[in-house]
């Protein structure tokens, strides 16, 4: 009798155990998910800047802009951009997605700072973005089938190319460029790495 008592309280003992376990692990997988769902929503796509001698280890973008100041915001990064100063160019691309994270032509330079910086696969991150909140975004997908051709990924450069020559008029000049790397994928010397960019800053 005493032998089966204690036997029901041992099986009593184990279902407890198992009930605090198993409550246990869901509270653990609720923590858990709270937390990615919340990482998930403050999550801004925002860069670090390219790393470079010249740059401070301290610098960092200045406040938000007001919707006012974003016009001449871009025109003061891409004045950095053409003159080499990749690091003032980064910071006032930063400062328009501070205010506007949906600003497809401060993505896109970014990613063209982020080439500068042989980063090609997080450049095609941010040409993407930009493209997915712009399809016929022009410049994202010249520069996209740029960073495409450096990466060695002759197939995919081209589908993007094609795309770009459907938006832009067939005897630009820049439609002439992108037909004539098509032509020669293969060959090394006709990079757009080595000719550079020819849209400029649209």
């Amino acid at each position: 009798m005493a032998h089966t008592v204690n036997s029901e309280k041992i099986v009593d003992a184990q279902k407890s155990s198992g009930k605090v376990r198993l409550t246990i692990m869901l509270s653990s997988t609720l923590a858990v998910g709270f937390l990615l769902g919340y990482l998930a929503s403050a999550f801004v796509p925002l860069v670090p800047p390219p790393q470079s001698p010249a740059a401070s280890p301290s610098a960092a973008p200045g406040p938000k802009l007001s919707p006012s100041e974003i016009d001449a915001a871009l025109k003061a990064a891409h004045a950095s951009l053409d003159a080499g100063d990749l690091q003032a160019a980064w910071e006032k691309y930063h400062q328009i997605l501070l205010t506007d994270r949906n600003h497809v032509e401060a993505l896109t330079h970014l990613g063209v700072i982020l080439m500068g910086s042989n980063q090609p696969d997080e450049a095609i991150k941010l040409y993407d973005r930009a493209l997915s909140l712009n399809p016929q975004y022009a410049h994202a997908l010249f520069d996209k089938g740029q960073a495409l051709q450096a990466k060695g990924d002759a197939k995919g450069a081209i589908k993007v190319f094609r795309e770009f020559l459907a938006l832009v008029p067939p005897d630009s000049d820049d439609a002439k460029r992108v037909k004539g790397w098509i032509a020669g994928m293969g060959d090394s010397s006709r990079s757009p790495r080595n000719e550079g960019s020819g849209l400029g800053n649209k």
